[in-house]
């Protein structure tokens, strides 16, 4: 019924003006709620269609007569819109029964079902402009999981009364950006605020009429109070309205959290600090953070000003004018100010494409050497940047990656300093929830960001950046972001010289060379060929695949050499398996993965059969399972010749340990597999990265190795090559061998390296 929706409304409105079509996907999502949006605006003439369902498409909507049954136009308008109506209803999983532009009992029933899944208090089946809205927005008014259902209770409350003034918000059990405005809106309406004055933000007049709450104080706004509390992870019990020991002693504990006077009263800062991220913007903190050198007069005036904490930037920005890094003799004015001081680490963090596991073991090193090159000792944390309001996906796709990274790149490093992330919310949370992180500096102040809106502050924060301000006059004027200090990370009072660190990461092919690389390799590679065969069985195809495969390494070096930085593994345990694996690839390689094809299609048809209605089975034969004597439903494929189980118990082992962001499969079902060996067979950047997790995955099956790879020893080394194999006397065989590739490779690596 999507697909059917999708269609219709690219029929009907392909071409004209403003229309952006629906996927035709059979998917639910925000682009066909766009599609249909516009399609009600064109319907309604409004000139220039836009995303939005807003003001101007509700007035235009009212002044065309809001529906109920039995009072809709019949002529073409009025079946177009009531066909808009059903198409975002199955879009939203209420079944109207059917898209056929007549307001019948069916789409009365699903009006009413949305009004009391949202918890309205009119349930009438009349679609207000409200209740059009309401359907042609993603957001969801059943409850997602039974952990939610207090957070739905709220929710459910919050609409039946204010929805007048927030409009119908989410009332899924999920605390989000609508229920942080929709609990806003309440306090401002509560406020006596103008309907048409109210923002859903806390402005000034929000502010200023907050009232102060204490044991004793009952109604509604102790129960707002309640809410708000609830939300940010302090529960206060009942929803009762009743300001009574527990809700006191709950206030308290949040007071305590976020660094308030913990004395149990409601006051505006304590409001402010549960309704927006940055709080009181007006209270001052103990730690800041700057662009500009802190002299000895800017010093004292922070010092004055009672500031402990400073936060300053370890690297300038690539290109950028802006001198912001630590200066010379910079740190030990601070430190003789009184003061103590925590590093960040930014370049140029402020879109997505920045972020990715390459950058992140890059900066990592970096801001490594810079900060011992300051002299900062074992245990400080080292601040990295995510300054951009990032959606969950983009933390999911990238920012988690790039966190990964950093923190396998610094066990490497010998875990000298410890990581911290500066970002919204929703970032600090989810990285640290993860593990990458131990402490989080809260982009606090951009209080609009979809990453601090609904989301409570993090449990490790560390600091609060609320607002940014000027402090002292003449020498010692400076402007700082002023933070909230938990007390979590007090800064380092104390520097001292570090012995110079020598990170040798590997680098990329240097093409001088490639004639004495290919020479000893193709010797060595012939001189194996007797075992290699015995291991393998009859290679067909090996004086044609030696070179194809030297050729295959020089082309994937880039992704072998960032791979090998990122999990500090040296890219000649990579190179040497998949150089063994590729030089060996033969007819027996061909026939498996074409019988492991033929099964996997056969799965396929047999899904299809088992999905037809009954009837139709009777006249359908069943598909018949090929006879072929290679039959299987997996086999060591690509690049590297991996099994699609050995690649997923890998990618699982590697999530598991905080190696690598890998999404996890089940290998128990048959599509998952399936997926997965297809990607290895076809996508070689898929396969070439699978290569390296297998490899991890095998040190620690071996014997348990440490996870800087760098430091391996010879036995160590040939036994993980060895166990990519697998195991027994042909698999140490494998490894003895691979060895040998693996000895040359790494000599042109070292020269490329430089040294010796």
């Amino acid at each position: 019924m999507v697909l059917e929706a999708q269609e219709w409304v690219n029929f009907n409105y392909h071409g004209k003006k403003g229309f952006v079509p629906a996927p035709t996907n059979g998917q639910t999502g925000w682009s066909t709620m766009y599609a249909l949006t516009r399609a009600l605006q064109i319907e309604l003439g409004i000139g220039t269609p836009v995303n939005n369902f807003g003001d101007g498409t509700a007035t235009a909507y009212r002044n065309w007569g809001e529906m109920e049954m039995g009072s809709v136009p019949t002529d073409l308008k009025g079946i177009n819109i009531v066909k808009i109506l059903q198409s975002a209803m199955y879009c939203k999983g209420y079944g109207p029964g059917g898209i056929n532009g007549t307001f019948g009992e069916g789409t009365k029933r699903e009006v009413i079902r949305l009004q009391t899944d949202a918890g309205l208090p009119i349930r009438d089946g009349k679609v207000y402009d409200y209740i059009f809205k309401a359907f042609l927005v993603m957001d969801a008014y059943v409850l997602v999981s039974d952990e939610g259902q207090r957070i739905r209770e709220m929710q459910r409350d919050l609409n039946y009364n204010y929805y007048k003034t927030s409009g119908v918000q989410p009332a899924d059990g999920i605390y989000q950006r609508g229920t942080n405005r929709a609990l806003i809106y309440g306090i401002q309406t509560e406020e006596g605020i103008d309907p048409e004055q109210q923002t859903g933000s806390v402005g000034p007049a929000t502010t200023n009429r907050l009232p102060t709450l204490s044991i004793g104080n009952n109604g509604v706004f102790v129960k707002l109070l309640q809410y708000a509390l609830y939300v940010n992870g302090y529960d206060p019990g009942v929803f009762d309205g009743v300001y009574g020991n527990g809700v006191k002693n709950t206030v308290i504990e949040f007071q305590e959290f976020v660094a308030l006077t913990a004395d149990g009263i409601a006051g505006k800062q304590t409001w402010l600090s549960l309704l927006q991220s940055k709080g009181d913007p007006n209270r001052m903190g103990t730690a800041c953070d700057c662009v500009t050198e802190i002299t000895s007069f800017k010093a004292q005036a922070l010092k004055d000003a009672g500031y402990r904490t400073v936060g300053r930037y370890l690297v300038n920005k690539p290109g950028s004018s802006l001198n912001k890094k630590i200066q010379l003799g910079e740190i030990e004015t601070i430190l003789n100010a009184g003061l103590t001081i925590y590093p960040i680490y930014q370049t140029d963090s402020s879109t997505q494409s920045y972020f990715s596991a390459k950058q992140g073991a890059n900066d990592a090193v970096v801001a490594y050497k810079v900060a011992n090159s300051y002299g900062f000792r074992d245990g400080t944390t080292i601040y990295f940047s995510v300054d951009f309001d990032a959606l969950d996906y983009q933390v999911t796709d990238s920012i988690l990656p790039y966190f990964n990274a950093i923190y396998n790149k610094m066990i490497a490093l010998g875990s000298k300093y410890k990581i911290g992330i500066y970002g919204p919310r929703n970032i600090c949370i989810r990285v640290g929830e993860r593990g990458y992180s131990s402490s989080s500096f809260v982009s606090g102040m951009s209080t609009g960001f979809s990453g601090n809106l609904g989301y409570p502050l993090p449990r490790d924060w560390a600091f609060d950046q609320i607002s940014t301000i000027y402090i002292g006059t003449g020498n010692g004027l400076i402007e700082i972001d002023n933070d909230i200090q938990s007390g979590r990370d007090k800064g380092v009072s104390a520097v001292s010289p570090q012995e110079e660190i020598n990170v040798i990461d590997d680098t990329y092919f240097d093409s001088t060379y490639e004639s004495g690389w290919r020479a000893e390799l193709t010797d060595q590679l012939e001189d194996g060929r007797t075992i290699l065969q015995w291991i393998k069985g009859d290679v067909l195809l090996f004086d044609e695949q030696v070179p194809k495969a030297l050729d295959n390494l020089i082309r994937y070096d880039d992704l072998i050499t960032d791979l090998s930085n990122i999990y500090s593994m040296r890219k000649s345990m990579i190179q040497s398996v998949m150089l063994r694996e590729m030089a060996c690839f033969g007819a027996d390689d061909v026939l498996r993965d074409a019988a492991v094809q033929q099964y996997y299609d056969y799965m396929d048809q047999l899904e299809a059969y088992n999905s037809l209605p009954d009837e139709q089975k009777l006249i359908t034969p069943p598909p018949v399972l090929p006879t072929n004597p290679l039959l299987a439903d997996d086999s060591s494929t690509g690049l590297s010749q991996i099994f699609a189980r050995t690649a997923i118990d890998a990618m699982i082992y590697a999530r598991a340990n905080l190696v690598s962001e890998s999404k996890v499969y089940d290998k128990e079902n048959w599509k998952d597999v399936w997926d997965v060996w297809e990607n290895l067979k076809n996508d070689d950047t898929f396969n070439v990265s699978a290569c390296a997790l297998v490899l991890i995955q095998a040190s620690q099956d071996y014997n348990e190795f440490g996870s800087n790879y760098y430091d391996y020893t010879i036995d160590q080394i040939m036994g993980t090559l060895a166990r990519y194999n697998g195991t027994g006397d042909k698999a140490t065989a494998y490894g003895e061998v691979v060895y040998h590739l693996y000895e040359i490779l790494e000599k042109y690596n070292k020269l490329c390296r430089g040294n010796q």
